[in-house]
């Protein structure tokens, strides 16, 4: 037995206690240590459902399918990192892309526009001075699905920055919206395709966006009999009472047919840990699979856009004295979270990182105690194993 197994075996009972308190209807853990992952689970896609009674709802169970290494999950903002920051990271090393780069050097139609002279670096470290959310959604619901892409596209170039550039770091699904289409035009390909071609491909990834199709289900990843993790019965778009299940949970992403540069993505539990050890290794100065330079990468999760900030070029460092990374969380370490449950944070000294999927949000947004709870404990028992 592994020492990563053996620490996973202790953690385990923390993710059986988050799916028994109801906290989640489903947990992933992996721990990625020495290129090696392990990875334990527990609970089911889904536990509950909507049924109408007369003029009123009721709740019902629902209990999925048993979670297991092929269940993909929501990954929510792990998409940034995942896709759009490792994007950008591999067209910056090759010279596709400079952080220096204006907006409006890539999006003709950011011309003129509140964050034109905004620069990439500053959209990838937060330090743009757009605002952290604006609901499109809501805006752009009336439109049709073909033309409500470019609908929310104008919004976003339209929103006023809330400060100069590069004076506070504030954390934006704008500004990462902005990024994604500014791969679209550097690389000559969607986003989804992007991904596809140049992350998942060159690792062997079964991880992916979902579309919404104009009509009908979204189309399934490759892996036809996996299961896919429940979100939340989100009444605006759940109108039969059955939870969000491989349609984007964000609904700005959803606005954008499931792709877009802040969310999007679904994924295994060791998907993402192979991922991960692809930025451990480039962030510790080694040869990588996906053509992180050593260098780059090392900025990227050391320098930060503006002052006093925990957040670096496309990564969060630990908050002190609290962070979901824990109290014991190692010098050096850097991360990401995602609203719906999902985690990863990885500690290069330790040659380790830690991957946490839960569908929190499920079957409701409302209760964030619990995964306040797990977050931090989960963090801290493997940092300990591990001596950090």
């Amino acid at each position: 037995m592994t020492r990563a197994t053996r620490l996973l075996q202790r953690a385990q009972p923390l993710l059986g206690r988050a799916v028994s308190q109801q906290w989640c209807s489903a947990a992933a853990l992996a721990l990625v240590l020495d290129g090696q992952i392990a990875e334990v689970h527990c609970g089911r896609s889904s536990r509950t459902r909507q049924v109408r009674c007369g003029d009123r709802w009721r709740w019902e169970p629902c209990p999925g399918t048993p979670i297991d290494q092929h269940s993909r999950f929501d990954l929510a903002s792990l998409t940034k990192p995942m896709a759009t920051s490792t994007l950008v990271a591999q067209a910056v090393g090759k010279g596709l892309l400079r952080l220096e780069d204006r907006l409006d050097g890539w999006l003709v139609d950011a011309a003129d526009k509140p964050a034109a002279a905004v620069t990439l670096g500053q959209l990838v470290s937060h330090a743009s001075g757009l605002p952290a959310w604006r609901d499109f959604f809501i805006q752009t619901a009336h439109l049709a699905s073909q033309d409500r892409a470019a609908a929310v596209r104008a919004l976003v170039l339209d929103t006023a920055l809330e400060q100069p550039p590069g004076q506070q770091a504030v954390y934006s699904d704008l500004g990462f919206l902005l990024l994604g289409w500014v791969l679209e035009a550097a690389l000559a390909l969607p986003l989804d395709q992007a991904f596809d071609q140049l992350v998942a491909n060159k690792i062997g990834l079964n991880t992916g966006f979902l579309p919404i199709a104009a009509a009908g289900p979204p189309r399934p990843l490759s892996c036809q009999s996996e299961a896919l993790v429940s979100t939340e019965v989100w009444p605006p778009r759940c109108p039969t009472g059955l939870a969000l299940c491989g349609q984007v949970h964000d609904d700005n992403a959803a606005a954008l047919q499931g792709i877009a540069g802040h969310a999007g993505l679904f994924s295994s539990c060791q998907d993402v840990g192979r991922w991960a050890l692809q930025w451990l290794l480039a962030a510790t100065g080694q040869a990588n699979a996906l053509g992180l330079d050593p260098g780059l990468a090392a900025h990227w999760t050391t320098a930060a856009g503006a002052a006093q900030t925990t957040w670096r070029h496309g990564w969060d460092t630990p908050s002190r004295p609290s962070s979901s990374a824990g109290s014991r969380a190692p010098q050096g370490a850097f991360g990401h979270l995602g609203f719906v449950g999902t985690s990863v944070w990885l500690a290069p000294a330790q040659q380790a990182a830690v991957v946490l999927l839960t569908n929190r949000v499920h079957p409701s947004r409302e209760a964030v105690q619990g995964i306040r709870q797990l977050r931090p404990a989960v963090h801290d028992l493997l940092w300990e194993g591990l001596g950090g």
